[in-house]
């Protein structure tokens, strides 16, 4: 009876929690990228150096680097809504 309970559980847990991911996830990795390269005129996708989609702060966001004429551009962006929830830019030091 143990493990019927606990898979029931388990099962109920996985479909839940498939449907709030697949959900939230309003723009597409590919809308976020190009949100981001909006912000810095002249870079392109080869400017992006990491980009990850990560679950944190209970919703799912895109992060990532941008590297671009001497400069570093960090960004998160809400999977939910597409917007811009972080941005910093730092001078590249060589």
């Amino acid at each position: 009876m143990k493990k019927m309970t606990k898979f029931l559980i388990l099962a109920v847990v996985a479909v839940l929690g498939t449907t709030v991911v697949s959900s939230v996830e309003a723009i597409s990795s590919d809308e976020a990228v190009q949100s981001a390269l909006a912000r810095v005129p002249g870079a392109t996708v080869a400017n992006v150096i990491e980009f990850n989609r990560d679950y944190e702060n209970g919703r799912l966001e895109y992060e990532g680097e941008i590297h671009y004429n001497g400069y570093e551009y960090d960004f998160e962006i809400d999977a939910d809504t597409g917007t811009v929830i972080k941005w910093e830019v730092e001078q590249e030091v060589y």
